[in-house]
């Protein structure tokens, strides 16, 4: 009875976290691109949050393959990583994607995941395989901002 019992907390309790990350996506997606640009770079520039590269840009042509946003990301950063995490996208990690076929990779979020976009576009997805559903944020810079 008591392993039910932490058993049916534990479910509440995922429930309770999965309706909080929604709400949290929705509220982000309403706000103005210029807000969640600003804010995910003021969260970049804390180095107690984010180790953020900006000097020596390698030379990637694969970066010209990406949406307008990326490449304007990418002109200002080589690498950005969360520090206590596993979100990182690079300049050099541009390229095809091995998980997801016609994407282009930018980075991680986690192991054994990419973070891709569709040649041209800006939207970013987390895949884990070549099945996994598409439901991705509309920027890199929505991305950062929901690690806060």
């Amino acid at each position: 009875m008591n392993i039910l019992v932490k058993l049916l907390q534990g479910l509440k309790s995922r429930s309770s976290a999965n309706r909080k990350a929604r709400e949290d996506i929705q509220r982000v997606l309403a706000l103005p691109f210029e807000q969640v640009k600003q804010h995910a770079l003021d969260l970049i520039a804390d180095t107690r949050r984010f180790r953020g590269v900006t000097e020596n840009l390698s030379n990637n042509p694969e970066i010209e393959k990406l949406g307008p946003v990326l490449r304007d990301f990418f002109s200002h950063f080589e690498r950005v990583e969360e520090v206590n995490g596993d979100f990182s996208v690079s300049r050099q990690a541009v390229g095809n994607s091995s998980l997801r076929p016609g994407f282009l990779k930018i980075g991680s979020d986690f192991a054994h995941s990419e973070l891709v976009v569709r040649p041209g576009e800006d939207r970013v997805f987390i895949v884990t395989d070549a099945d996994h559903p598409l439901d991705g944020l509309p920027t890199i810079y929505h991305n950062i901002y929901l690690l806060e």
